[in-house]
């Protein structure tokens, strides 16, 4: 992965991944300083699997992709 100090308050983050059974994974986020000691970091995620991964091939993934998100909220005290 890699990360990049954006500004004083924002960092972003990347990071990616391939195993050798054919899912690819990306995931990308920019972790906010609101104020000292509360965060704010939305992510994306992104997963592609091939044809020939086990679980597609059972039926149990229907799809290739796959996309998601999350924003964490964290606050230190």
């Amino acid at each position: 992965g890699a990360k990049f100090k954006a500004t004083d308050k924002a960092t972003f983050n990347l990071q990616g991944a391939y195993e050798d059974w054919g899912k690819t994974a990306i995931a990308a986020n920019v972790a906010y300083q609101l104020v000292p000691g509360f965060t704010i970091t939305p992510e994306i995620n992104y997963t592609r699997w091939d044809s020939d991964h086990p679980l597609r091939q059972a039926g149990a993934i229907e799809n290739k992709d796959a996309f998601g998100g999350i924003i964490r909220f964290q606050r230190s005290f």
